[in-house]
């Protein structure tokens, strides 16, 4: 269903005149700012919450999360359909016009799509949702340097945001590009930051995503610490719905190919290239991480588990010099956290460099603060692969 008004939703001084406008004459350029500027900011409210939302999902409680969303977006998308589209910005205003429209609109969907009523169907509208979301994600951030909250929103905070800057002919694009799958790997989405220099080398995240899901939307869950850092980040997809959790998979030889594929059109630093993953993206990261010790200066599962895949590899002792950073909620309710905690005495010990950390109110959902203040800090202070 969709969001509803509430009292609380009277438009406001800047809301009445931006209603005023509608229908009328080409805007002010003051007039119209003063218009994109509150839509920004209650844009970025709603992306705060939601994406608060999605860290903190469980599935028992979805009719609360419905309800903490209502409370703070209110009739945010509504007074946008009705106020703010059929705004006559000034001509040289129209073209963002058309593009905060789209993004916004997006968002709307995604919004609407969350407030499915939660039965069995819900999982697959949130899937949706989640769809749309990512949509207006990447819309929105084509639009960051005319938005400085929105700018703001994908950064850790005090970080200074990446600028384009000059580079020579034939340089490979910076920012967000999208790469399909050919007969060699599957695709993936990649951001470089855009400021990087041809000859300065970066770190590289390895990014991998949950089952059924896909490497474009998981990477916005590292975002704010690749971008704040300046660090390349890679989002491989599964070849087909989630990883092949085997040996000497076509999953593996895919994302190694990436990764050769990023490493020959920019300057990564191959002694930082870190791995982690969500959930069956967690599973696999122990599995490639493991079998290609060499190729990763560290890797960090969230909310997975130890596959029988890579008993082997322990019996023999594989990978034991890499550092593991193991995360897991008490309330995971798709790999219970006691699974965690006897693998993670058996790997320390059969002598495995690994840290532990248990996080008491989370379950198992989209780990951006996860990433942002617990994995990336610890990548970070690793010292770059010797040899």
């Amino acid at each position: 269903m969709p969001i509803g008004e509430s009292a609380a939703d009277v438009p406001n001084g800047a809301q009445a005149a931006m209603l005023a406008q509608t229908g009328r004459s080409a805007m002010t350029q003051d007039e119209y700012q003063a218009a994109w500027n509150e839509l920004e900011r209650e844009l970025v409210k709603f992306l705060e919450v939601f994406e608060d939302i999605h860290e903190n999902l469980r599935l028992g409680d979805v009719k609360d999360s419905q309800a903490r969303l209502v409370g703070a977006v209110g009739a945010t998308f509504r007074r946008f359909e009705k106020e703010f589209v059929p705004l006559a910005p000034p001509e040289e205003f129209k073209d963002r016009h058309e593009r905060i429209c789209a993004a916004a609109t997006e968002f709307g969907k995604s919004c609407n799509l969350f407030m499915a009523p939660p039965n069995r169907d819900w999982t697959l509208a949130f899937l949706y949702s989640r769809r749309a979301f990512c949509s207006g994600l990447y819309q929105l951030y084509e639009l960051r340097e005319l938005m400085p909250l929105a700018d703001a929103h994908f950064l850790s905070v005090g970080a200074a945001a990446p600028r384009t800057t000059d580079r020579p002919a034939g340089s490979a694009p910076a920012g967000f590009t999208q790469h399909p799958r050919d007969d060699s790997r599957s695709d993936y989405t990649l951001y470089i930051p855009e400021d990087y220099a041809p000859g300065a080398p970066m770190p590289l995240v390895v990014a991998l995503h949950g089952g059924y899901g896909q490497g474009s939307e998981y990477i916005w869950t590292w975002i704010r610490p690749a971008r704040s850092r300046r660090w390349a980040l890679l989002a491989p997809k599964s070849w087909g719905n989630t990883w092949e959790m085997t040996l000497r998979s076509s999953d593996a030889r895919s994302v190694l190919a990436m990764i050769d594929e990023v490493a020959r059109d920019y300057p990564i630093d191959r002694s930082r290239i870190y791995l982690s993953g969500l959930s069956d993206g967690g599973i696999f990261t122990y599995i490639l991480g493991l079998e290609h010790h060499e190729r990763f200066r560290g890797i960090a599962p969230v909310a997975g588990a130890l596959h029988m895949a890579a008993d082997p590899m322990l019996r023999e002792g594989r990978g034991k010099d890499t550092p593991i950073f193991v995360i897991h909620g008490v309330h995971d309710f798709i790999f219970p956290v006691a699974f965690t905690r006897q693998t993670n005495e058996l790997l320390s010990a059969i002598g495995y460099n690994l840290k532990y950390e248990e996080l008491p109110e989370w379950g198992h959902a989209f780990p951006y603060s996860i990433n942002e203040k617990l994995v990336a800090p610890w990548f970070e202070a690793l010292p770059p692969k010797s040899g």
